[in-house]
């Protein structure tokens, strides 16, 4: 009989040099927030739980302090229960405690995730071979176990991370490309390697892979992605590459300079994407776009390589501003997507410096972006500016608002002459922020409403 718990059992000595933290997100029934941290405190004991009514506080949970705070991105009812770093059979402990204790009194849906946050005790992250991990991280078998997990854009394929482009030439040495690579300031992927610099007592690497609905209900498989992505870690660090690294930064590298040099010809283009019709200033006459076609290619690429399945629409490029519009697409990232502008499409994934006419956005993050005329649902919208545009279910954040605005979450920025919001709006104060609604007067949405947030004041303009 196969056991998730006997898979790594000749593998302890690595497993009990682990240092675990968790981050569990998930939705409470039907209990209140007292009432959570009262049964949490009783399951849980002799660990104490902290409750926080604010996103993100500023409390460092230890190995005998967690904390449960609301998590705003994933609706005003999500939370996000946080451990301190843990010896590997205590922490084992106590992921089946709360996993047990989300089967009992709350529920996972598909914004729901749990992270590992994994360093280790005789071991210095200084030390990984950050490419060694990428190559060895097996996501097929994530996605198998998690298949919700493929193509989200909260935690995104690592693979995308190792650089191509810039060779013309096969068998190429493990030095060049390990010194070129990059590691993303971007959390965003299914390793987020942002800490893994740091101090020894911070340094950590974050694997946000698992999750979905019900993540909560296989608890042995959750032990088994957790030793594994523990080995993983502790067999890259302070090692050099071997053999089948070697295969399969050569198989990588092979397939993907293949793919990139075939674009490299408009012809080329023209028969591998014969849906995407290419334009220069609008106009798609071929020899107006053989011409160009040189100057933008790559742009292109990265536009096809950083998306699923793009086809049926219109890449227009403008001489003028030197912009690229991308026109009545399906657009759903594989990677963070910058600089573009979207006109008539369908949107999902993660953008940046992104400007939205006339689309509708699903699921979406949107960073230093506009959104004109637009339709919005079940997205993060942080330090954008949005006019004549309506959020739905949405997160709100350092941004300037001139739209309309139905539930979700509305935690800081300015409000426009145009803004409406309605009752079911979430407005997070410095005093009630914890899943609940303050005004400092009735008149919102009538250009005179002043919303305070986080010791901030945002007046209507």
């Amino acid at each position: 009989m196969k056991k998730y718990s006997d898979k790594f059992l000749n593998q302890s000595s690595k497993l009990k040099n682990a240092v675990i933290g968790f981050e569990f997100e998930f939705y409470m029934k039907d209990l209140s927030y007292y009432k959570t941290l009262e049964l949490l405190n009783q399951e849980l004991k002799p660990v104490k739980v902290w409750g926080f009514r604010q996103y993100h506080s500023n409390f460092t949970p230890d190995s005998q302090n967690f904390k449960i705070e609301p998590d705003l991105s994933g609706g005003s009812n999500m939370v996000e229960l946080v451990t301190g770093p843990m010896d590997f059979y205590d922490a084992k402990y106590y992921l089946i405690k709360i996993i047990n204790f989300i089967q009992t009194h709350g529920y996972t849906n598909e914004k729901s995730s749990i992270h590992f946050n994994i360093s280790f005790k005789d071991k210095d992250l200084n030390d990984l071979n950050p490419l060694k991990l990428i190559l060895n991280i097996d996501e097929d078998e994530i996605y198998r176990a998690y298949p919700s997990r493929k193509g989200n854009i909260y935690a995104k394929t690592v693979k995308k991370i190792i650089p191509f482009k810039e060779y013309d030439f096969f068998n190429i040495p493990i030095m060049v490309v390990k010194n070129n690579m990059r590691l993303p300031d971007d959390k965003y992927f299914g390793i987020n390697f942002l800490h893994v610099n740091s101090d020894k007592q911070q340094q950590r690497l974050e694997f946000r892979y698992i999750g979905g609905q019900d993540y909560e209900k296989n608890s042995g498989q959750l032990i088994y992605f957790l030793e594994r992505f523990i080995i993983d870690s502790y067999d890259s660090i302070d090692v050099d590459f071997d053999m089948e690294d070697v295969n399969k930064l050569e198989e990588y590298l092979t397939n993907n300079i293949k793919s990139y040099k075939n674009l490299s010809k408009y012809d080329n283009f023209i028969v591998e994407f014969p849906t995407i019709q290419i334009q220069i200033d609008q106009n798609s006459q071929y020899d107006v776009v053989s011409t160009y076609y040189s100057k933008i290619y790559s742009r292109i690429f990265n536009l096809i390589d950083s998306t699923q399945d793009l086809k049926e629409c219109m890449v227009n490029y403008v001489t003028s501003s030197q912009t690229i519009e991308v026109v009545d697409a399906y657009v759903k990232t594989t990677t963070t997507v910058k600089n573009l502008d979207f006109v008539n499409s369908k949107i999902e994934g993660i953008f940046e410096d992104c400007l939205f006419l006339g689309c509708e956005i699903n699921k979406a993050q949107c960073i230093k972006s506009k959104l004109i005329q637009s339709d919005v649902d079940d997205s993060k919208i942080l330090n954008c500016r949005v006019d004549q545009t309506t959020l739905n279910n949405c997160y709100f954040m350092d941004g300037y608002l001139n739209g309309d605005m139905y539930g979700g979450v509305f935690r800081s920025g300015k409000l426009g002459p145009y803004a409406t919001m309605d009752s079911e709006v979430k407005i997070v104060t410095d005093n009630n922020n914890f899943f609940d609604t303050k005004y400092e007067d009735d008149t919102k949405g009538d250009k005179k409403g002043v919303i305070t947030g986080y010791g901030k004041i945002f007046n209507k303009k």
